[in-house]
């Protein structure tokens, strides 16, 4: 293939992508103002943007297809040179020669998610969801091509409609039944460290370019996660990506200790295109949500939403068409 032509067709398939993502990013964003605004969640919310931090040069100058897309979808957007982004985060003054710009979305948030999703379930079990924690889901029954129930270790459940939404496990639950979701286990290492000295600690969210690493401010603590290993399903913590996670929010924000942190792991459900799978099947009743690979809080209300609209056969707010798993047959 001519290397042109090549070069087109990704560059095509990128702002594709990057526009479903951020087509559900969007509606995730919008859908959570509005759950809290109707409940009065808390999770050490934040509401400040995400600041893309670049180190080179060749970042800054490559940023601009990510520009582009953010124009494409009416998303707000901000390039900042390194007194822009010192403005943005004042604790980056202490490393100004270290950066030489950015890119701002000033509409971005970031909470704490675990406190987030506990709060949600309390409120929910309360309107009357029963929740069935411990339980390990071992098939479904399928029936002349309808789901009829799901099988778990505490015994059957009927359903009229079921949502797999297992994560990277999801794709093992479909695929007797002929359902084509390529959605794999893709390893992300987090380190949780409290702050000690706050005016060295971000004020929001820090996307560090050259070693793909999340810093995020969570009240009086930093989490600092990324970095994509392909290990199938294992939860081995490797010393090294420690390291690696260490390293990049103690050269910016030294805010804390970073030995004293809570280091972790999580399989990111991911999709060849980046793009989750939200939908029915071909299987009646059988729905999907699942894909959202390093993005699963940042969509998660959003594709919550959608999902349920479809499950219950009401017309999403969004275009969901090309979300579906139909997309890879």
């Amino acid at each position: 293939m001519d290397v042109q032509i090549a070069s087109e067709l990704y560059a095509g398939a990128h702002a594709i992508n990057k526009s479903r993502m951020l087509r559900i990013a969007d509606y995730s964003r919008i859908s959570l103002a509005a759950l809290r605004e109707e409940t009065g969640i808390a999770y050490a919310e934040r509401m400040q943007g995400t600041l893309q931090l670049f180190r080179t040069r060749a970042q800054l100058d490559a940023s601009a297809k990510d520009v582009k897309a953010l124009v494409a979808d009416g998303v707000p957007y901000e390039v900042l040179d390194p007194d822009g982004c010192i403005r943005v985060e004042p604790a980056l003054a202490h490393v100004r020669e270290k950066i030489v710009g950015g890119l701002l979305t000033p509409k971005d948030e970031t909470g704490d998610c675990f406190t987030f999703t506990n709060a949600l379930a309390e409120k929910a079990a309360k309107l009357g969801v029963r929740m069935m924690h411990g339980a390990e889901v071992t098939g479904l029954d399928v029936l002349g091509g309808r789901v009829r129930a799901i099988f778990t270790n505490s015994g059957r459940l009927d359903a009229d409609a079921v949502v797999v939404a297992l994560g990277s496990y999801s794709s093992l639950l479909v695929k007797k039944f002929g359902i084509p979701l390529p959605v794999y286990p893709v390893k992300g290492y987090s380190l949780t460290i409290p702050i000690d000295d706050a005016s060295r600690a971000p004020q929001s969210t820090v996307m560090d370019e050259t070693y793909k690493i999340a810093i995020t401010r969570l009240g009086d603590r930093i989490l600092v996660g990324g970095m994509a290993e392909i290990s199938g399903y294992s939860n081995e913590l490797a010393a090294s990506r420690r390291r690696t996670l260490e390293h990049s929010v103690t050269d910016l924000f030294p805010a804390g200790n970073a030995m004293n942190g809570s280091f972790w792991s999580g399989l990111r459900p991911m999709t060849p295109d980046g793009t989750p799978v939200i939908g029915p099947t071909k299987v009646v009743g059988l729905f999907v949500n699942t894909g959202h690979g390093t993005l699963g809080w940042t969509m998660s209300c959003g594709s919550a939403r959608l999902i349920a609209d479809l499950v219950s056969g009401r017309k999403p707010e969004i275009d969901a068409s090309d979300l579906a798993v139909s997309r890879y047959a």
